[in-house]
């Protein structure tokens, strides 16, 4: 039987594998094809999940699982070695689960009056007006920094325009070395003046931005505040 007819019919038979250690590109194969074949399928994050299915997905012990999902609303219930298991919305559970990224401003600028709870809303927002009264009453309502780029921008634009004043001036070619110096000078102790008021005396004075200062308030203090706080 020719070679092309018994190939037709499936005479030969498969080539065995190779015995010994993998190559490295055999290996990496097989663990690509282990990975793909382990990955769940998309339609898995839509149905209800239990604690089993995110300790696997996010590589943490069930019972870390269990202990961040206490308060975590449940989707379902099913019955495992006769037993009840709580099912969870996926996107749900892992709110509870990831820590949101961000300022404590990123995320509540993301709220409605619905999803934030009214006390964390009361007290946020509380100390937000009394510092904004306060902030208003000491007349610092500019950010400092926006203030100083102004400032030497307008410092830079004078220095350039006075420089132009005395090349510009008419009958400039019939001042003497001494009189052109004199105004030259003249015109460069009036920018070092400005720059002084401007861009210097300012920075001593300088604090931080208001939206830095409440970040700072914010950053140790716990979103959920205790019941005592009521």
């Amino acid at each position: 039987m020719s070679d092309d007819l018994s190939d037709l019919l499936g005479d030969d038979e498969a080539p065995r594998p190779k015995r010994g250690r993998p190559t490295k590109e055999e290996a990496a194969a097989r663990l690509q094809r282990d990975a793909t074949k382990n990955l769940p399928h998309y339609t898995e994050f839509r149905r209800p999940v239990g604690v089993t299915f995110f300790s696997n997905i996010l590589g943490v012990q069930p019972k870390q699982i269990q202990k961040r999902l206490e308060r975590c609303p449940v989707d379902s219930w099913t019955t495992h070695a006769g037993k009840p298991q709580p099912m969870y919305d996926f996107l749900t559970g892992m709110s509870y689960l990831i820590p949101p990224q961000g300022s404590i401003e990123d995320w509540l600028a993301q709220q409605n009056q619905a999803s934030l709870p009214p006390i964390v809303s009361k007290a946020y927002w509380e100390m937000t007006n009394a510092r904004i009264r306060a902030l208003t009453a000491a007349g610092q309502l500019w950010h400092d920094e926006d203030v100083l780029m102004t400032f030497a921008r307008v410092s830079m634009m004078i220095r350039q325009e006075s420089k132009m004043w005395i090349e510009d001036m008419p009958g400039r070619q019939n001042l003497t070395d001494e009189q052109y110096n004199f105004l030259v000078d003249r015109v460069n102790d009036m920018n070092t003046q400005i720059r002084g008021k401007l861009e210097l005396l300012p920075r001593e004075f300088q604090t931080n931005a208001h939206s830095r200062e409440i970040e700072k308030e914010l950053a140790d203090t716990d979103t959920r505040p205790s019941l005592g706080d009521e």
